[in-house]
């Protein structure tokens, strides 16, 4: 089992495909679990219960329970119960991320003879108690209180388990295991478990508000006697499937040229990329994802550009990606503005989302501001890198973010339908068809580079007006020479 830091990880995604299961050919079949090891189908149960789609054990015993979690969640997002190999392996990169962000992992408790998830990162003490040992994930409401003892105290502490219930308790009784689930009044949820270990009762309470309801689910389904499997991405069908599907995207962007959009589609941004001494500038947006001074942007902005500059000060590109077509830029000094925030979860269909950029610059002048909807998660042909929106871009848009209600980034304005190729072939004109690629997929090019974009749990939406001015501190015009 592999535990790779997220930079070794995430070089090993775009690595020279291999022989697996997920061939290019399959990408696009119905999922089948029995392709996959028990510790493969153990990393997707706790990527499904940490999005609080499976309530179950994380056992790498693929069910019927599995199964249903898997099309909830495809269906949550706005998907298909029909769930494709390409679907699984996007939710595999999902947990990775997951999994990685607080560090979890599964660890044996030597005192308790018990196995469970807990968080490397942010694991912190909680009250003193002379019965408990207590702990606690920074910064959330999950917390952990494990003791040993005898019989009358397990019975104490799940009968008071059990009376914190607001409606029905949860319970199993058995010689050797004894669990009490509940739901308190005040929407806390609680779960103790007790298992007879070396002569003495070993016993693992967590509580957890409903935001936390996720990891909540992964940590209780995680605990096993004795020494369980570790729970993480390891070597076979889904490492190699994920090789397959970026080889796959890569070699689509290669046969598309430096523009990388599909055929259909067209930058928003006529002159673009096309900024020589002798030539007109071309002009992009970016925007700040580091406290370094670091921006990000489209590849297709930069890309054959004498010189670049965010805002009339000389940038200097750091690196590209013409698959994902994203490009990471910095300015000396870096400025004085907060970075922009990127969502933890996808967005999600029909969600609102506005644009930010600076379009036909010359024309119009200042930060222009737009607003649409996600209407579809995927790009054309089924292309999971993008996703399309509705909101209108111009030239100009180009590497600009999307935003949701919050602020938060979902995405990255990449390209339009070309309309004339359209008109010419249906005879009927697209509107406000336009994409942007997936807030997933620029997280995963920022920590290839060793930038860690900036996330924040469940933030308020925004009245319109102090979106535009959040938007505005990180969002800057880029010029191409």
């Amino acid at each position: 089992m592999l535990r790779l830091s997220v930079a070794i990880a995430f070089t090993f995604l775009v690595a020279a495909p291999t022989a697996s299961a997920f061939e290019v050919d399959q990408l696009q079949l119905e999922f089948d679990a029995r392709f996959l090891t028990a510790d493969e189908k153990r990393f997707l149960q706790a990527g499904l219960a940490f999005a609080n789609a499976y309530n179950g054990l994380l056992d790498g015993a693929w069910g019927l329970g599995s199964q249903r979690a898997l099309e909830r969640f495809e269906v949550r997002n706005g998907r298909s119960e029909f769930v494709t190999n390409a679907d699984v392996l996007f939710l595999a990169v999902e947990t990775y991320e997951i999994l990685e962000k607080h560090g979890w992992v599964r660890q044996y408790n030597s005192a308790l003879d018990m196995s469970f998830l807990v968080p490397t990162i942010g694991f912190v003490a909680g009250k003193p108690s002379e019965t408990f040992v207590n702990m606690e994930l920074a910064g959330t409401s999950l917390g952990y209180s494990l003791t040993i003892g005898a019989g009358a105290q397990t019975e104490r502490l799940h009968q008071f388990t059990a009376e914190q219930a607001l409606g029905e308790v949860y319970q199993v009784r058995r010689p050797v295991l004894w669990i009490t689930s509940a739901r308190t009044a005040n929407g806390v949820s609680l779960y103790t478990r007790s298992d007879y270990r070396r002569g003495a009762w070993s016993t693992i309470m967590l509580s957890a508000r409903d935001s936390d309801v996720g990891a909540f689910a992964a940590v209780t389904g995680s605990i096993q006697p004795g020494y369980a499997p570790a729970i993480g991405i390891s070597p076979g069908v889904l490492a190699r499937g994920i090789e397959t599907m970026a080889a796959v995207l890569a070699d689509e962007s290669a046969g598309q040229g430096d523009a990388a959009p599909a055929a259909a589609e067209t930058t928003p941004d006529g002159n673009e990329g096309a900024g020589r001494e002798d030539q007109a500038p071309g002009f992009g947006t970016g925007f700040l994802v580091s406290t370094d001074g670091d921006f990000l942007t489209n590849n297709h902005v930069v890309n054959g550009c004498a010189s670049v500059s965010i805002d009339k000060v000389k940038a200097t590109v750091v690196a590209t990606d013409e698959a994902f077509d994203l490009a990471l830029l910095r300015v000396t000094p870096p400025p004085a503005a907060e970075p922009a925030q990127f969502a933890e979860k996808p967005a999600r269909l029909n969600s609102d989302v506005t644009v930010i950029g600076y379009p036909l610059p010359d024309l119009l002048g200042g930060l222009n501001v737009t607003r649409g909807s996600v209407t579809s998660l995927k790009g054309i042909a089924g292309d999971g890198v993008r996703m399309q929106i509705s909101a209108p871009v111009q030239p100009g848009n180009s590497g600009g973010p999307v935003v949701n209600s919050a602020g938060q980034v979902v995405g990255v304005v990449v390209s339009k339908l070309d309309a004339q190729m359209v008109a010419d072939a249906t005879g009927d004109i697209p509107q406000n068809i336009n994409f942007a690629i997936r807030a997933e997929i620029a997280k995963l090019f920022l920590y290839q580079n060793g930038i860690e974009p900036v996330e924040v749990e469940d933030a308020a939406p925004l009245a319109p007006e102090d979106l535009a001015e959040v938007a505005n501190g990180f969002t800057r015009l880029i010029t191409c020479n």
